[in-house]
C-alpha cells in the first residue's frame, strides 16, 4: 500500500488532446518521477462523461508515495518547476479547467 499519494487533474485544451496525452506520458510522467523519488507508481485516468454534457474531460493522475512525507514530494515538485525541470505543454488548459492537486497520507491498513 502507498503511504502517501499526489493526485493532479487536469485537462487538455479543447482539440489538442492527442498532444496532450503525448506529453504527459513522455515527458510530465518522467519529469514528476525524476524530481519526487518516492514515486513508486503511476497511474492516469481520464473522466467519462456519463451525462453528456459535452465539456472537455478532465484527466486525473495519482501518483503512489514510498512514505508519508508528503511535505518533502510537494517541496521536490516545486523545486522542480522553479528550476525549469518540468517541462511544460501549452496543449494544457491552464485558463478554463486548470491543474489542481492534492496530496494525501494513508490514515490506515489494507481494506480498512
Amino acid at each position: 500500500m502507498a503511504e502517501g499519494l499526489f493526485i493532479a487533474y487536469s485537462s487538455a485544451v479543447p482539440g489538442r488532446e492527442a498532444e496532450f496525452e503525448q506529453w504527459y506520458e513522455e515527458v510530465h510522467v518522467p519529469d514528476v518521477r525524476a524530481a519526487i523519488p518516492s514515486v513508486t507508481a503511476v497511474h492516469r485516468y481520464r473522466q467519462v462523461d456519463l451525462a453528456g454534457s459535452g465539456g472537455a474531460p478532465r484527466h486525473l493522475a495519482v501518483y503512489e508515495l514510498a512514505d508519508a512525507d508528503v511535505a518533502t514530494a510537494a517541496a521536490q515538485l516545486g523545486a522542480a518547476g522553479a528550476e525549469g525541470r518540468l517541462r511544460m505543454t501549452d496543449a494544457m488548459d491552464m485558463t478554463e479547467a486548470p491543474p489542481d492537486v492534492h496530496w494525501f497520507v494513508a490514515t490506515g491498513g489494507p481494506g480498512t
